[in-house]
């Protein structure tokens, strides 16, 4: 990646690479490390919507846009499934990312990220994972391999935890696999930490909102997520003393027009 790059990366590209999974997956073999019941994500709780992302060092809650989101549910072969697009800019540079999950248990079924280095994809059956990454120049790269547990996907990890109970205190750990490694997964810890009501603008009425901490290894962020359609308003990348590195912020435009269908 072009040097002249590095200033903006610090400030958008480690915030989604949070949530992207971008840190050292476990080995294989590794069991739930807890004796709560695993969470359940349910997918019915987020709402379709297009937007604009922003975003800025520090924790800041204004800003130019530098990219664009969209989340709505697509039928493809009779099944409903919930996708996230995202646009954005470092730089020079475009980026992008899709995910396509089952519309009720957010268990993914094909992740795609496109980037100046080339497009990566995986493809979910299950416990059976499929990565494949086609650089600019070069043949294709592609693993298959078999966990141990069935992941969700780190791409797009913020619906998944978005789509949970969220009371006050709610806790727990996710499996999940992260598109742009070799191979193996890693666990994403999460836990509520608030319950806040809060007015973003002076036009708008205020929101219920609940704040998550979230973290894969030493990588740690923190949601700002809208109840009323389980919209992540705000993501905030922590230092090591909860201090806040760099925020990216979402702006909702509208809600998209009926769902699609394919296949």
């Amino acid at each position: 990646m072009d040097v002249r790059l590095q200033p903006y990366r610090r400030v958008l590209w480690p915030a989604l690479s949070l949530l992207a999974g971008l840190t050292a997956c476990v080995p294989l073999g590794m069991s739930l490390p807890s004796d709560d019941p695993p969470p359940e994500p349910n997918g019915s709780r987020i709402k379709a919507n297009v937007g604009w992302l922003s975003a800025q060092r520090g924790e800041s809650t204004t800003g130019t846009p530098d990219g664009s989101i969209a989340i709505e549910v697509v039928h493809i072969g009779g099944h409903a499934l919930l996708q996230q697009v995202r646009h954005f800019t470092i730089g020079d540079a475009m980026y992008g990312d899709s995910v396509l999950l089952d519309r009720s248990t957010l268990r993914p079924v094909t992740t795609w990220r496109w980037t100046p280095r080339g497009t990566y994809v995986a493809n979910y059956n299950h416990r059976v994972i499929e990565r494949v990454f086609r650089p600019l120049r070069g043949a294709p790269r592609r693993s298959i391999e078999t966990l141990d547990v069935e992941p969700y996907s780190a791409l797009g990890m913020e619906l998944v935890v978005s789509s949970l109970p969220l009371s006050d205190g709610y806790h727990g750990l996710l499996p999940v696999a992260v598109d742009t490694a070799v191979r193996g997964w890693s666990w994403l810890r999460f836990e509520v930490q608030r319950e806040l009501s809060l007015q973003e603008r002076p036009d708008q009425e205020p929101k219920d909102m609940r704040i998550v901490d979230c973290d894969i290894g030493s990588d740690r962020a923190r949601l700002w997520i809208d109840m009323n359609g389980r919209s992540v308003r705000r993501i905030e990348r922590l230092g090591p003393d909860n201090e806040v590195l760099s925020t990216i912020r979402r702006m909702l435009l509208s809600v998209p027009q009926p769902t699609k269908h394919a296949g």
